[in-house]
Protein backbone atom coordinates (compact mmCIF):
# COMPACT_ATOMS: atom_id res chain seq x y z
CA UNK A 1 0.00 0.00 0.00
CA UNK A 2 0.99 3.52 -0.73
CA UNK A 3 0.89 5.02 2.87
CA UNK A 4 0.47 8.22 2.40
CA UNK A 5 -3.51 7.48 1.03
CA UNK A 6 -3.86 6.93 4.66
CA UNK A 7 -4.21 10.65 5.22
CA UNK A 8 -6.63 10.96 2.40
CA UNK A 9 -8.57 7.73 2.80
CA UNK A 10 -8.67 7.31 6.86
CA UNK A 11 -7.51 11.23 8.05
CA UNK A 12 -3.95 9.01 9.02
CA UNK A 13 -5.21 7.00 11.03
CA UNK A 14 -5.80 3.34 10.41
CA UNK A 15 -7.06 -0.19 12.26
CA UNK A 16 -5.63 -3.53 11.37
CA UNK A 17 -8.67 -4.15 10.40
CA UNK A 18 -8.74 -1.72 7.42
CA UNK A 19 -5.41 -2.50 6.34
CA UNK A 20 -6.68 -6.28 5.75
CA UNK A 21 -9.24 -5.05 4.43
CA UNK A 22 -7.65 -3.15 1.99
CA UNK A 23 -5.21 -5.88 1.14
CA UNK A 24 -2.04 -5.85 3.31
CA UNK A 25 -1.21 -8.91 5.34
CA UNK A 26 0.07 -9.39 8.66
CA UNK A 27 3.96 -9.26 7.39
CA UNK A 28 3.10 -6.27 4.91
CA UNK A 29 2.17 -4.03 8.07
CA UNK A 30 5.26 -5.56 10.77
CA UNK A 31 7.42 -3.96 7.77
CA UNK A 32 5.83 -0.80 7.69
CA UNK A 33 5.91 -0.56 11.26
CA UNK A 34 9.51 -1.41 11.07
CA UNK A 35 10.58 1.52 8.34
CA UNK A 36 8.43 4.04 9.54
CA UNK A 37 5.91 4.33 6.83
CA UNK A 38 3.37 4.03 9.61
CA UNK A 39 3.69 4.46 13.73
CA UNK A 40 1.63 2.09 16.46
CA UNK A 41 -0.60 4.24 18.52
CA UNK A 42 -1.70 1.57 20.19
CA UNK A 43 -2.63 -2.09 20.22
CA UNK A 44 -5.03 -2.27 16.72
CA UNK A 45 -4.28 1.60 15.67
CA UNK A 46 -1.33 2.65 13.24
CA UNK A 47 -0.82 6.46 12.35
CA UNK A 48 1.06 7.69 8.99
CA UNK A 49 3.59 10.45 9.86
CA UNK A 50 1.21 13.29 8.59
CA UNK A 51 -2.04 12.14 10.26
CA UNK A 52 -4.14 14.64 12.34
CA UNK A 53 -2.63 15.12 15.49
CA UNK A 54 -6.65 15.33 16.97
CA UNK A 55 -7.53 12.00 15.58
CA UNK A 56 -3.79 10.88 16.45
CA UNK A 57 -5.20 11.94 20.14
CA UNK A 58 -8.56 10.20 19.94
CA UNK A 59 -7.21 6.69 19.38
CA UNK A 60 -4.58 7.17 21.63
CA UNK A 61 -7.14 8.14 24.72
CA UNK A 62 -9.15 5.01 23.23
CA UNK A 63 -11.82 6.53 21.73
CA UNK A 64 -12.62 8.29 18.11
CA UNK A 65 -13.32 11.29 16.34
CA UNK A 66 -17.05 11.72 16.44
CA UNK A 67 -20.30 13.65 16.35
CA UNK A 68 -19.45 17.45 15.75
CA UNK A 69 -15.94 16.67 15.19
CA UNK A 70 -16.68 14.21 12.88
CA UNK A 71 -19.16 15.66 11.06
CA UNK A 72 -16.99 18.70 10.20
CA UNK A 73 -14.42 16.65 8.81
CA UNK A 74 -16.92 15.86 6.35
CA UNK A 75 -17.95 19.20 5.67
CA UNK A 76 -21.03 19.90 7.14
CA UNK A 77 -21.93 23.57 9.15
CA UNK A 78 -21.37 22.92 12.69
CA UNK A 79 -23.34 24.87 15.55
CA UNK A 80 -21.31 26.61 18.03
CA UNK A 81 -20.93 23.86 21.38
CA UNK A 82 -19.52 23.86 24.75
CA UNK A 83 -17.27 20.79 23.92
CA UNK A 84 -14.24 21.61 21.87
CA UNK A 85 -12.89 18.53 20.56
CA UNK A 86 -16.09 15.57 20.28
CA UNK A 87 -14.95 12.19 20.46
CA UNK A 88 -16.53 8.56 21.72
CA UNK A 89 -15.69 5.32 22.93
CA UNK A 90 -16.67 1.77 21.96
CA UNK A 91 -18.91 -0.02 24.41
CA UNK A 92 -15.41 -1.94 25.38
CA UNK A 93 -14.50 1.43 27.25
CA UNK A 94 -17.58 3.26 28.19
CA UNK A 95 -16.99 2.56 31.71
CA UNK A 96 -13.35 4.09 31.43
CA UNK A 97 -14.94 7.20 29.92
CA UNK A 98 -18.33 8.12 31.04
CA UNK A 99 -17.80 11.60 29.88
CA UNK A 100 -17.18 11.32 26.24
CA UNK A 101 -20.15 11.38 23.76
CA UNK A 102 -22.66 9.19 23.63
CA UNK A 103 -25.96 8.33 21.82
CA UNK A 104 -29.07 6.55 22.57
CA UNK A 105 -28.39 3.42 23.03
CA UNK A 106 -25.39 0.97 22.85
CA UNK A 107 -22.39 2.36 21.65
CA UNK A 108 -21.38 1.58 18.27
CA UNK A 109 -18.58 -0.68 16.89
CA UNK A 110 -15.60 1.46 16.06
CA UNK A 111 -14.90 0.96 12.38
CA UNK A 112 -12.65 4.00 11.50
CA UNK A 113 -11.00 6.91 13.65
CA UNK A 114 -13.14 9.06 12.17
CA UNK A 115 -17.12 8.25 12.50
CA UNK A 116 -18.93 8.42 9.52
CA UNK A 117 -22.00 10.74 9.02
CA UNK A 118 -24.72 8.78 9.85
CA UNK A 119 -22.50 6.79 13.61
CA UNK A 120 -21.75 10.77 14.02
CA UNK A 121 -25.47 11.62 13.97
CA UNK A 122 -26.42 9.24 16.28
CA UNK A 123 -24.09 10.51 18.83
CA UNK A 124 -24.85 14.16 18.15
CA UNK A 125 -28.45 13.52 18.68
CA UNK A 126 -27.80 13.19 22.35
CA UNK A 127 -25.29 15.83 22.77
CA UNK A 128 -26.89 18.58 20.95
CA UNK A 129 -30.20 20.89 21.70
CA UNK A 130 -32.83 19.83 18.85
CA UNK A 131 -32.20 23.16 17.34
CA UNK A 132 -28.61 22.18 16.59
CA UNK A 133 -29.24 18.05 15.79
CA UNK A 134 -31.86 19.84 12.99
CA UNK A 135 -29.07 21.82 12.05
CA UNK A 136 -26.44 19.23 11.88
CA UNK A 137 -28.74 17.14 9.66
CA UNK A 138 -30.19 19.63 7.51
CA UNK A 139 -26.36 20.07 6.55
CA UNK A 140 -25.89 16.61 6.03
CA UNK A 141 -28.92 16.31 3.61
CA UNK A 142 -27.46 19.56 2.09
CA UNK A 143 -24.48 18.31 0.96
CA UNK A 144 -25.81 14.90 -0.26
CA UNK A 145 -24.50 12.91 2.94
CA UNK A 146 -27.97 11.39 3.51
CA UNK A 147 -31.23 10.96 2.58
CA UNK A 148 -34.49 11.85 4.85
CA UNK A 149 -35.28 8.55 4.54
CA UNK A 150 -31.30 7.43 6.05
CA UNK A 151 -31.99 9.59 8.71
CA UNK A 152 -35.34 7.86 9.23
CA UNK A 153 -33.99 4.33 8.86
CA UNK A 154 -30.57 5.31 11.61
CA UNK A 155 -33.13 6.38 13.65
CA UNK A 156 -36.04 4.20 13.95
CA UNK A 157 -35.27 3.43 17.09
CA UNK A 158 -34.59 6.87 18.67
CA UNK A 159 -36.28 8.67 21.19
CA UNK A 160 -39.92 10.13 19.67
CA UNK A 161 -38.29 13.95 20.01
CA UNK A 162 -35.75 12.88 18.03
CA UNK A 163 -38.00 11.44 15.30
CA UNK A 164 -40.27 14.52 15.58
CA UNK A 165 -36.66 16.59 14.95
CA UNK A 166 -36.09 14.59 11.46
CA UNK A 167 -39.06 15.59 10.45
CA UNK A 168 -38.59 19.57 10.60
CA UNK A 169 -35.21 18.35 8.48
CA UNK A 170 -35.10 19.98 5.29
CA UNK A 171 -32.20 19.47 2.57
CA UNK A 172 -32.65 22.87 0.96
CA UNK A 173 -31.31 24.79 4.14
CA UNK A 174 -27.77 26.61 3.18
CA UNK A 175 -26.40 26.81 6.38
CA UNK A 176 -27.13 26.79 9.95
CA UNK A 177 -28.42 30.16 10.55
CA UNK A 178 -30.79 29.62 8.42
CA UNK A 179 -32.17 26.51 9.80
CA UNK A 180 -32.37 28.48 13.17
CA UNK A 181 -33.96 31.14 12.04
CA UNK A 182 -36.65 28.95 10.16
CA UNK A 183 -37.36 26.83 13.15
CA UNK A 184 -37.58 29.83 15.57
CA UNK A 185 -40.14 31.54 13.11
CA UNK A 186 -42.12 28.47 12.82
CA UNK A 187 -41.88 28.10 16.29
CA UNK A 188 -43.34 31.58 16.42
CA UNK A 189 -46.42 30.63 14.17
CA UNK A 190 -44.96 32.14 10.88
CA UNK A 191 -45.65 30.78 7.57
CA UNK A 192 -42.43 30.59 6.18
CA UNK A 193 -41.25 29.28 2.64
CA UNK A 194 -37.26 27.72 2.41
CA UNK A 195 -35.43 28.81 -1.10
CA UNK A 196 -38.33 31.03 -2.78
CA UNK A 197 -37.44 31.20 -6.17
CA UNK A 198 -37.61 34.85 -7.70
CA UNK A 199 -36.70 35.05 -11.59
CA UNK A 200 -34.62 37.61 -12.39
CA UNK A 201 -32.93 37.44 -8.60
CA UNK A 202 -32.71 34.51 -7.85
CA UNK A 203 -33.33 32.62 -4.11
CA UNK A 204 -34.61 33.83 -0.87
CA UNK A 205 -32.92 31.74 2.07
CA UNK A 206 -36.83 32.37 3.85
CA UNK A 207 -39.97 34.18 2.87
CA UNK A 208 -41.92 34.74 5.49
CA UNK A 209 -45.77 35.33 4.33
CA UNK A 210 -46.18 36.26 0.77
CA UNK A 211 -43.33 39.30 0.51
CA UNK A 212 -40.83 39.43 3.92
CA UNK A 213 -37.89 38.10 2.20
CA UNK A 214 -35.06 37.37 4.97
CA UNK A 215 -31.53 36.56 3.42
CA UNK A 216 -29.18 34.71 6.11
CA UNK A 217 -25.64 34.94 6.42
CA UNK A 218 -23.14 32.65 7.98
CA UNK A 219 -20.02 33.40 10.04
CA UNK A 220 -18.19 34.67 7.78
CA UNK A 221 -20.69 35.43 4.45
CA UNK A 222 -20.56 38.03 2.04
CA UNK A 223 -17.37 39.89 3.75
CA UNK A 224 -16.20 40.30 0.28
CA UNK A 225 -16.30 43.62 -2.19
CA UNK A 226 -17.86 41.45 -4.87
CA UNK A 227 -20.21 39.37 -2.12
CA UNK A 228 -21.40 43.30 -0.74
CA UNK A 229 -22.18 44.72 -4.14
CA UNK A 230 -24.22 41.32 -5.13
CA UNK A 231 -25.91 41.62 -2.08
CA UNK A 232 -27.23 45.66 -2.63
CA UNK A 233 -28.21 44.51 -6.53
CA UNK A 234 -30.39 41.61 -4.95
CA UNK A 235 -32.40 44.27 -2.65
CA UNK A 236 -32.45 46.61 -5.37
CA UNK A 237 -34.03 44.41 -7.64
CA UNK A 238 -36.50 42.64 -4.68
CA UNK A 239 -38.33 45.89 -3.88
CA UNK A 240 -39.71 46.87 -6.89
CA UNK A 241 -41.48 43.41 -6.96
CA UNK A 242 -42.84 43.85 -4.31
CA UNK A 243 -40.55 42.10 -1.66
CA UNK A 244 -39.39 43.66 1.99
CA UNK A 245 -35.85 42.06 1.83
CA UNK A 246 -34.26 42.01 5.19
CA UNK A 247 -30.68 40.55 6.01
CA UNK A 248 -29.71 38.93 9.51
CA UNK A 249 -26.26 38.20 10.30
CA UNK A 250 -24.96 35.02 12.04
CA UNK A 251 -24.85 37.06 15.00
CA UNK A 252 -28.25 38.27 14.75
CA UNK A 253 -29.74 35.02 14.78
CA UNK A 254 -27.18 33.26 17.27
CA UNK A 255 -26.71 35.80 19.85
CA UNK A 256 -28.81 38.85 19.56
CA UNK A 257 -32.55 36.96 18.48
CA UNK A 258 -34.61 38.67 20.71
CA UNK A 259 -34.18 42.25 19.27
CA UNK A 260 -33.94 40.70 15.40
CA UNK A 261 -37.05 38.61 16.27
CA UNK A 262 -38.84 42.13 17.57
CA UNK A 263 -38.43 43.70 14.71
CA UNK A 264 -39.48 41.05 12.49
CA UNK A 265 -42.86 40.61 14.65
CA UNK A 266 -43.55 43.98 14.61
CA UNK A 267 -42.92 43.78 10.38
CA UNK A 268 -45.23 41.26 10.88
CA UNK A 269 -48.36 42.87 13.36
CA UNK A 270 -47.94 45.88 10.53
CA UNK A 271 -49.04 43.51 7.29
CA UNK A 272 -45.71 43.84 6.03
CA UNK A 273 -45.31 40.47 5.10
CA UNK A 274 -48.89 40.42 3.55
CA UNK A 275 -50.26 40.76 -0.72
CA UNK A 276 -46.48 41.28 -2.44
CA UNK A 277 -48.62 42.16 -5.60
CA UNK A 278 -50.88 45.07 -3.79
CA UNK A 279 -47.55 46.56 -2.55
CA UNK A 280 -46.19 46.11 -5.75
CA UNK A 281 -48.34 48.14 -7.42
CA UNK A 282 -48.47 51.28 -5.04
CA UNK A 283 -47.76 53.89 -6.50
Amino acid sequence: MDYDQLIERFGGVVSTRQLLESGETTPDIRRAVETGAIQRIRHGWFRAPDADPDVVAAVADHAVVSCASALLRHGLWIPDHLVESHARVTRYERRRSPDRCRRHGRPTPALAAVDDVATALQYAARCFDEEGFVILCDSALHHGKLTHDDLRSEFRLAPLAIKNAIERCNRLAASGTETAARLRLRSAGLRVEVQHHVPGVGWIDLLVGERLAIELDSRAHHTGEEDYESDRVRSRKLIPLGYLPMRLTYAQVFSHWEATYADIAAAVRKGYHRNRAAAGNRP
